[in-house]
């Protein structure tokens, strides 16, 4: 039995991850409706059921245990009746070579008591994840007969309530992508949150998850018979009320040795408009990248690999300079963000970005964006667009800023057309952001010191701890860590003259601060982590850290 509506809102104000005038209007919405307000809550907060499980373990002083990290105890599971185990969401598990009861309800004395005495000893409670508790329970009990016959399983699934189950999961907790796949056991379903991979539990079988693949197929108009070759496509889905959004999602298949697999990307959740200030860019380079937006024309590169953030920071410079006296056009594959105002158009099998760019110069456009520069047609259009009075906006993949003047070189492009238009590159990664509610300051070692080019040896730094709000991992969000390279009249001269790397980095001067930089001093305003900012930054010591 889970915990009431009552006491999982109780837990969740009590941390503060709610507030209560909110959840008086909801609860009003509620009675009005006859819905449930705990759904009210989640759909409003964008929270997932989990958070406020672990704020009612936290307030019961409880460990709560991940899902990974536990075994259930088979010797005193047998002690027990079934009935019992399986209403009340109750066992008896191994954590860490330690006997632990899991339970779903902490308050629920009775049941405990009932169940320390039938095993003859006390044991320490803990919470866990209500639905992998659940799905344990039911395994547990399926594998030694104690539940009803299940060949009949696939067939009572609805496939259509579970894929809009685990995409409004997804969407709650706030994933860039989801993972199905079809291993051993059946279908494994994992969350992007963050940047880092979760599971889901989900309990599907190899005919289930066969099934749930080919829904997903039929939505995305893919070829449901062709099993063999990857397949690519998209559709829109919609989440019902209370949560009511639409966002788009991109569809890619491949075949594995065991079945298909699809990932899902979730494209535009974003409720919301995205500001500047939400990348997490320091405030000098926030200002000089809202003085190059704002210039009349040129090219503005942003670089980085898949799913580095370039997108979002193309679509926040966009909502920034997005005025009813200037037209703003962009060429894109897929249309991540709907911005109001701008006129988007998608590339596709008859029409190419660099077409599509020919056709919307003719459009009196002020400032153009171009998804990805991937070829040398469409590098050509784009800086000679930038050359004639154009604002331009682009990506492009390269490892950091200054090689973005090489790769261009490399498609086909002048060194003079790039030198005369080009007027910033900035290459970007995505880090976890520290969770404002759990993190706590330690005095950094020798060796972090050392990193961070600092001599004080008092120098405090954060860490992650984890609690309800981060759900347990001391990260909350992510931020941008960005390399900015800023041209003048110098820099554009030598990138005319056809100068290498090197070069055009030892004479940027203060107009280049590398990404191990830009970390550096997000670790020391205690927004991120150095291991953070190690995973996706080189090393460059000796840098000027201000903050330090």
């Amino acid at each position: 039995m889970a915990l009431t509506d009552e006491k999982l809102l109780e837990a969740a104000l009590y941390y503060g991850l709610i507030e209560a005038s909110v959840i008086d209007n909801l609860r009003t919405t509620a009675r009005r409706q006859r819905s449930s307000v705990i759904e009210l809550v989640l759909a409003h907060y964008r929270l997932s059921i989990t958070i406020f499980y672990r704020a009612v373990a936290e307030k019961n002083n409880l460990p709560y245990l991940e899902a990974d990290s536990f075994t259930i105890e088979q010797d005193l599971v047998k002690q027990l009746p079934v009935s019992l185990l399986k209403r009340k969401s109750i066992v008896p598990v191994t954590h860490n070579s330690n006997t632990m009861l899991v339970v779903s309800d902490p308050y629920e004395r009775v049941s405990i008591d009932s169940i320390q005495r039938l095993i003859g000893q006390p044991l320490p409670l803990a919470m866990t994840d209500i639905k992998h508790l659940n799905l344990l329970i039911k395994r547990q009990l399926n594998r030694h007969g104690a539940l009803e016959d299940t060949s009949t399983k696939a067939i009572d699934v609805d496939l259509v309530a579970l894929l809009d189950e685990i995409i409004k999961e997804a969407f709650l907790n706030k994933a860039s992508d989801i993972h199905f796949s079809t291993e051993e056991h059946g279908l494994r379903v994992r969350l992007r949150i963050d940047g880092k991979l979760r599971d889901y539990p989900v309990d599907a079988d190899e005919t289930v998850a066969a099934g749930l693949i080919s829904r997903i197929k039929v939505l995305a108009n893919l070829d449901i018979a062709e099993q063999r070759q990857p397949q690519d496509g998209g559709y829109s889905h919609k989440l019902a009320a209370p949560i009511s959004c639409e966002f788009n999602v991109r569809v890619a298949t491949a075949p594995t040795r065991l079945g298909e697999r699809i990932t899902l990307r979730l494209l535009g959740q974003q409720t919301g408009g995205i500001t500047l200030a939400d990348l997490g860019m320091l405030e000098d380079d926030l200002k000089r990248f809202q003085q190059q937006i704002n210039k009349p024309y040129g090219m503005v590169l942003l670089t980085g690999p898949t799913g580095s953030g370039k997108s979002t920071t193309l679509c926040a410079a966009l909502q920034e300079i997005n005025q009813s006296d200037i037209n703003i056009m962009t060429v894109e594959n897929p249309i991540e963000y709907v911005i109001p105002g701008v006129s988007q158009l998608q590339t596709g099998l008859k029409i190419s970005f660099a077409d599509a760019l020919r056709s919307l110069l003719r459009h009196d456009p002020d400032v153009l964006m171009v998804g990805e520069i991937r070829d040398h047609e469409t590098a050509d259009v784009s800086v000679k667009a930038a050359m004639t009075g154009h604002l331009v906006f682009s990506t492009l993949h390269t490892n950091n800023a200054v090689s973005a003047v090489t790769r261009l070189i490399d498609i086909g492009c002048e060194p003079f057309l790039i030198g005369s238009t080009m007027a910033a590159v900035i290459a970007q990664r995505l880090v976890r952001r520290l969770c404002d509610s759990c993190k706590q300051p330690r005095v950094a070692t020798a060796d972090e010191l050392s990193q961070l080019d600092c001599d004080d040896q008092q120098l405090q730094i954060f860490e992650p701890v984890g609690c309800a709000s981060c759900q347990g991992t001391g990260f909350k969000g992510r931020l941008g860590l960005f390399e900015t390279l800023w041209f003048d009249e110098s820099l554009a001269r030598l990138v005319s003259q056809g100068c290498s790397e090197e070069a055009l980095e030892q004479a940027a001067g203060e107009n280049l601060k590398f990404m191990w930089q830009d970390g550096c001093q997000k670790v020391l305003l205690g927004i991120t982590t150095l291991s953070e900012v190690r995973s996706v930054a080189l090393v460059k010591t000796h840098q000027s850290i201000e903050v330090c």
